[in-house]
């Protein structure tokens, strides 16, 4: 069984590693596919939950009409994402980004959601449901836990996994937790009832438990997605009619000097004040938040989880608060 790591917090000194690996042995590496295989692209399969070693998890060279991809990740005897990596210093040009859509035509991929091309450095990432477009990361460059975000959200193992029946039921203790269906978009969602899973306009999803987790996860995508710039810190949210409110800075204070009431990590170097004082507004920043940065809300959408007691269990006993007489 391949070691999982979905939070991007476990993954980071990996990304770290990684880098310090490129750098010391570049000489070694760039003018070999097989040797950034090895070292660089394997073990980040590995620590996502793939074992390169398991060809019911990952087939190499595997056999297309279009040719031969260096890794085709697999799920249940089929194929769901497919990865052609590079030596390390390749340019990643559009001769290889076409050559790595041209699999997804072969009739053994009908079902594959991700294509992703590297050179053990770059990941460049696409997306079925986001229209096959780029998303690129680059481990040598951007900050670790950025890099790891992305690598979980595009690459980890349990992002191939099915998802559960929509109305499926969890026991929580004495608690049944019910996820339902069908979604209702962002704008439009009921702020007085438990969430559970908010999904973005490129298919990507979250799983959230309260609207203060609504909101951060909110402002993760948009920081990760990189449409928060240096100069938009820090972001500032119209409150009611007239009050204005800083949301994210890069420092856990405010532009008045008072450090935040609730801070949250957005990102390394960004933090978000969640100090809202009720779900209502978590949920109206949230909406605010995706409008300041050009994202339609109503392209975002909740599905909620309502809550029941299992009446196959017996209630707790009361706490006795007093000396017994």
């Amino acid at each position: 069984m391949s070691m999982r790591r979905d939070d991007p917090k476990q993954l980071e000194p990996i990304v770290r590693a990684l880098r310090q690996r490129a750098s010391e042995h570049r000489d070694y590496l760039q003018g070999h596919e097989t040797r950034t295989r090895l070292m660089l692209v394997d073990p980040l399969l590995r620590e996502l939950g793939w074992n390169p070693e398991n060809p019911d998890e990952v087939q190499v060279e595997f056999k297309l009409e279009a040719g031969k991809p260096d890794y085709v990740l697999m799920r249940d005897g089929k194929a769901v994402a497919v990865i052609e990596a590079k030596r390390l210093g390749n340019n990643l040009g559009s001769d290889v980004h076409l050559q790595v859509l041209q699999y997804t035509q072969s009739p053994e991929c009908s079902q594959i959601g991700l294509v992703a091309f590297t050179n053990g450095d770059e990941w460049i990432f696409c997306r079925r449901s986001n229209k096959w477009k780029s998303l690129r990361v680059k481990i040598s460059a951007e900050q670790p836990f950025e890099t790891a975000f992305h690598l979980v959200d595009c690459l980890s193992a349990s992002r191939f996994e099915p998802p559960p029946p929509r109305n499926f039921t969890q026991l929580k203790g004495s608690v049944v937790m019910t996820v339902q269906s069908p979604a209702t978009t962002l704008p439009e969602a009921d702020w007085t009832r438990k969430p559970a899973l908010l999904r973005f306009e490129d298919g990507s999803e979250r799983v959230v438990s309260t609207w203060s987790r609504v909101y951060l996860e909110t402002c993760r995508y948009i920081v990760y997605d990189g449409l928060v710039k240096p100069e938009d810190y820090p972001v500032v949210l119209a409150k009611g009619h007239q009050v204005k409110r800083c949301a994210m800075n890069t420092s856990e204070v405010h532009p008045n000097g008072n450090d935040f009431t609730a801070p949250r990590e957005v990102s390394e170097g960004v933090w978000l004040e969640n100090d809202l004082g009720s779900n209502e507004a978590r949920k109206d920043f949230s909406v605010r938040m995706l409008r300041k940065f050009g994202i339609d809300p109503g392209t975002v959408q909740i599905e909620y989880a309502t809550i029941t007691v299992d009446s196959a269990k017996p209630p707790p006993m009361p706490l006795n608060k007093g000396r017994a007489k």
